[in-house]
């Protein structure tokens, strides 16, 4: 499981490091550290304004509280949501 937030890509800055990112599909691009590997963000073509960017990789993750589940289809069956918070099988706002 990986928490993502979501921000508008044209206020998005990568302030150390490098982003290396390469096409994992026809629609995606993924950004990954360009020296230890660690995944760090995510576009999709029918969300073009928007990048998702993993939440623990952020100077405070804690900053920002979820605000839903989505892919819930997708979770392990030992996985319990029990925070109230809405659920979704799949996405939300696109693909």
């Amino acid at each position: 499981m990986v928490p993502w937030a979501t921000f508008a890509r044209e206020q998005f800055r990568v302030t150390r490091g490098r982003l290396a990112e390469y096409r994992s599909s026809a629609p995606v691009v993924r950004g990954l550290c360009a020296v230890c590997g660690t995944s760090l963000t995510y576009r999709h073509e029918g969300r073009a304004g928007e990048i998702d960017v993993t939440l623990a990789t952020l100077d405070e993750p804690a900053a920002l509280a979820p605000q839903m589940h989505v892919w819930v289809a997708e979770k392990l069956p030992w996985v319990r949501i029990s925070d109230g918070l809405p659920q979704y099988a799949g996405s939300v706002s696109g693909p």
